[in-house]
């Protein structure tokens, strides 16, 4: 039985704190879980915190024309006086990329909001590639999005060269303390 299906049980037995704890551990290890976040809206409707369930479902799929999930959202809205506070305030610890499209469109219209206000701010994870001379950063970006397959056979080439490096050390000191 996983953390979900615990989360579910608490929520069943009257005890959403519980489930709350569980699904922030969970979200500990697997920061964009989709359903751990869904889940985690209800047990916070369950302790009458709208504001915190809008803050889970702004980083869910969930529809904004459905009316729990626009009560949720203004209640968190309004819970929060500035763009920044309402960032600094979500349970994001992913980088925008690893959520559905939806949560990614929410996230760039909080982040205009956010510089609109004068301040910054940026969801945490996110990569930047600083430009040096020599160096194409763009190239950075395509290698982070190859498929695994090749990131697998890169990771191998450097295995091996690392192993040779190793046997090539070793074979010199055994020599050395012989000769």
């Amino acid at each position: 039985m996983g953390a979900l299906d615990r989360a579910q049980e608490d929520l069943a037995r009257g005890e959403p704190w519980s489930a709350r704890k569980r699904l922030t551990a969970l979200l500990d290890q697997d920061a964009a879980s989709q359903p751990a976040l869904d889940l985690l809206g209800y047990a916070c409707l369950a302790m009458d915190d709208p504001a915190g369930a809008g803050a889970a479902w702004f980083l869910t799929d969930r529809d904004d024309a459905d009316p729990l999930v626009r009560h949720a959202l203004d209640s968190f809205v309004a819970a929060c006086p500035t763009p920044l506070v309402l960032a600094r305030r979500l349970p994001i610890n992913a980088p925008s990329r690893a959520y559905p499209p939806r949560v990614r469109e929410r996230l760039a219209v909080l982040e205009s909001r956010v510089r609109a206000s004068g301040e910054e701010w940026e969801p945490p994870g996110e990569v930047h590639y600083f430009a040096q001379e020599g160096v194409d950063v763009e190239a950075f970006d395509e290698w982070s999005d190859a498929p695994v397959s090749s990131r697998s056979g890169v990771k191998m080439v450097a295995a091996v060269l690392v192993i040779a490096m190793i046997g090539t050390a070793s074979i010199a000191t055994v020599l050395t303390v012989f000769f």
